[in-house]
């Protein structure tokens, strides 16, 4: 998990409830007097932290692709070269034959020194291609390991940092109740207010699965 992430996300929550506890006491009733347009500034701070967090999961993700499409690329340029080498083998091969064939008299014996000449050349470039076919499976089976390594990484993250906000903001929620239970009014709507951003952070989790499965 990202350490500096967790710093941030943790370091307004702790705003959060230090302001809750700091706040003044109403003589003689158990309850506190909290201004709410501070605390929901907090709670805008805790939301512009977290996306911040799950883009840079998603941005890993997208990397699965260009990891996989330039072991592709690759792998085809490598077996591109190959060809190409072979074919050139191979007319160097008939040009030599054809040159053996010219200058000796016998035409047989011509012949057939030809024809050994293109099989060694056939076989030397059916050789290369199988090399290069080889070298280009081994990129593509690397790059597929490595982004399936990746992609269990970021599904392991993303579970780790939601689980952890999710987790903290119940304390922080709890801490806000305890010190703040005569203002109902306001818990009411903080409470919503925290429940829709941990019902999109549960969605974004259950996106982020989603997105790995489908890959």
């Amino acid at each position: 998990m990202n350490g500096d992430a967790m710093l941030k996300i943790d370091a307004v929550l702790e705003e959060i409830e230090n302001y809750v506890a700091g706040a003044s006491r109403m003589p003689l009733v158990d309850r506190v007097m909290i201004k709410d347009d501070e605390l929901f500034h907090l709670m805008d701070k805790l939301r512009q932290e977290l996306p911040r967090e799950v883009s840079d999961a998603m941005e890993v993700c997208r990397r699965r692709d260009e990891i996989i499409g330039a072991a592709q690329t690759e792998s085809e340029q490598i077996i591109a070269k190959a060809n190409a080498e072979a074919e050139e083998i191979i007319e160097k091969a008939k040009r030599l034959a054809q040159k053996t064939v010219d200058e000796h008299a016998l035409v047989a014996q011509a012949n057939e020194q030809a024809r050994n000449i293109i099989e060694e050349a056939n076989a030397k470039a059916t050789e290369m291609t199988k090399e290069a076919e080889a070298q280009a499976g081994q990129l593509k089976e690397a790059a597929e390991s490595e982004t399936a390594q990746m992609k269990a990484d970021v599904e392991h993250y993303a579970n780790q940092l939601f689980d952890h906000v999710l987790a903290n903001m119940n304390t922080a929620m709890t801490a806000i109740q305890n010190h703040a239970g005569g203002i109902v009014n306001a818990m009411e709507n903080i409470h919503n207010d925290v429940g829709g951003a941990m019902q999109a952070m549960q969605q974004a989790k259950e996106q982020i699965h989603a997105a790995n499965s489908r890959s």
